[in-house]
């Protein structure tokens, strides 16, 4: 009996707090009325390629990784990190957080690394990239592997 009753009293306080959990997350991010999440992965570890070579021919080795979410208010949240390798002495990395200005452009505007009819996020992120990047509206995943050692991945979700 007191196994059966320590059992129920278990999945009395699993199946709680499964509540509250999933409260605070189906909650995040209804006050920004997001119109969309933007996943984006960019590896450049192929010295040979421009854009792997250091500044100001391109950005360098390593690579950035951000989550974007856009919201109606003409922000965009973003948390994510960019690091860096020096070939042959390592490297380092830092965080990119904040909020940045975002607006919609038909065409691209600044950085673009997929096209879309349909128009694009672009999201300003001066100082922190040194220019403004266009992200495809339309929903999906999009991938892009144009040599070794080099891969763009980015997912536009709801």
């Amino acid at each position: 009996m007191r196994v059966l009753r320590a059992a129920l009293i278990a999945g009395l306080l699993t199946v709680a707090s499964m509540g509250v959990g999933a409260n605070g997350v189906a909650a995040y991010g209804h006050a920004d009325q997001p119109l969309a999440q933007i996943e984006l992965s960019l590896n450049c570890n192929n010295p040979d390629f421009p854009g792997c070579q250091p500044p100001p021919v391109g950005f360098g080795l390593g690579g950035v990784w951000l989550w974007i979410e856009i919201d109606a208010n003409g922000t965009a949240d973003v948390a994510g990190s960019v690091c860096g390798h020096v070939r042959g002495g390592g490297g380092g990395a830092s965080s990119i957080r904040g909020e940045f200005d975002w607006s919609f452009s038909p065409t691209p505007v600044g950085g673009v690394l997929f096209t879309d009819p349909n128009g694009y996020y672009v999201v300003d992120f001066g100082p922190v990239l040194g220019s403004a990047l266009s992200l495809p509206v339309t929903r999906g995943h999009y991938s892009s592997h144009p040599l070794p050692g080099v891969a763009i991945e980015l997912q536009v979700a709801p």
